[in-house]
């Protein structure tokens, strides 16, 4: 089958084996639509080792094959797959039984991702879409899976105050989420215009500039002297520089909480004895998971397009799978232009 495959240099189009059913819930899924994460450019900045296998990890399809008359009625439905947890935990282990599939202790190993044609995953990671989705907007429930996580975890309550530091993809679906809830006021930063006015769509009560010199007054301002009552940070950092998270600190009040859901992929420097001192909980909601019964995925699922909120207005480019090269280029060098981009099998 193609698969986009990382060659030391970038993303190419070559030819693989198609990954084989060989347990009794593997499921075969053929890929309809895949999204590129962001987590995903980091094969583009200083990785030089070839990959044999794809990575990607948002996605739609249809599944085509079962290993097991159990799973039979599932064939020929659309789904949202679960790549990273569910979908290859063991089922067995004290993290599994409890629900928490993504600290699996015995994950399968690594047999691709959706940067593909097909793909293979345990029918547990399989979460059968709405009749009325496309594969576009399935592919958009794993960040939207994301931010039901992080809300999950915050256990925020009614009549909190947020912010949300980033209006990137993960920023937000979290700031889709929030608009389901009953915040008092929801403060967004953003770095491009087209994020900030995607916020504003999606129901931020006011939308800053990511370095605004008056962020932290404003947010003292806005919340009579106290800062809000939770944080979440959806930047991470791919340099040492990064202070979304000082910003967090400073901006949330005493007691208050902050999820820090964007992903650090280099050491930062951060000062612990502030968020200790101000007795903050630093919290790291991270994937998704099944909580009291219910998967993150069914959850993103049921919200999704809520309140006449048209979420694949987060896709802002369209590729077809075999320009796969291009696609990556340009969620890479169009920043000021791209949210989210699809490749469409």
């Amino acid at each position: 089958m193609k698969a986009g495959v990382f060659d030391g240099n970038q993303i190419k189009l070559i030819d693989i084996p198609k990954p084989q059913l060989t347990r009794d819930d593997d499921i075969l899924i053929e890929i309809k639509s895949s999204g590129i994460c962001g987590s995903d450019l980091r094969i583009l900045f200083g990785e030089t080792q070839p990959h044999t296998l794809p990575i990607g990890h948002e996605l739609s399809g249809i599944v085509k094959e079962v290993n097991s008359s159990k799973f039979e009625h599932i064939i020929g439905k659309k789904v949202a797959v679960d790549t990273v947890s569910a979908g290859k935990a063991c089922d067995s282990c004290k993290h599994c039984l409890n629900g928490l599939y993504t600290y699996c202790l015995d994950k399968d190993l690594d047999s691709g991702g959706s940067y593909a044609e097909y793909i293979t995953r345990r029918a547990k990671g399989c979460f059968v879409l709405n009749d009325d989705m496309n594969f576009n907007e399935g592919a958009l429930i794993e960040p939207l899976a994301v931010a039901v996580q992080a809300f999950r975890k915050l256990l925020p309550v009614a009549g909190d105050n947020l912010i949300i530091l980033g209006s990137g993809t993960i920023g937000l679906m979290c700031l889709y989420m929030a608009s389901q809830m009953n915040f008092n006021q929801i403060i967004v930063t953003g770095k491009y215009k087209h994020q900030k006015d995607m916020a504003k769509y999606l129901g931020a009560d006011h939308v800053l500039d990511y370095d605004d010199p008056n962020l932290y007054e404003f947010v003292r301002d806005h919340t009579n002297g106290l800062g809000t009552d939770l944080a979440i940070e959806t930047v991470g950092a791919y340099s040492s520089q990064i202070q979304t998270l000082t910003d967090a600190v400073h901006i949330t009040k005493k007691g208050g909480k902050i999820g820090i859901v964007g992903g650090f992929r280099v050491p930062v420097e951060f000062d612990f004895l502030v968020p200790y001192m101000n007795g903050q909980s630093l919290i790291f909601p991270i994937c998704y998971n099944l909580i009291d019964g219910k998967h993150d995925f069914e959850i993103a699922i049921d919200l999704f397009n809520k309140n006449n909120i048209d979420l694949s207005k987060l896709i802002t480019s369209v590729f077809k799978f075999s320009e796969i090269e291009s696609a990556f280029l340009h969620t890479a060098e169009e920043r000021e232009k791209v949210i989210k981009v699809h490749l469409n099998n």
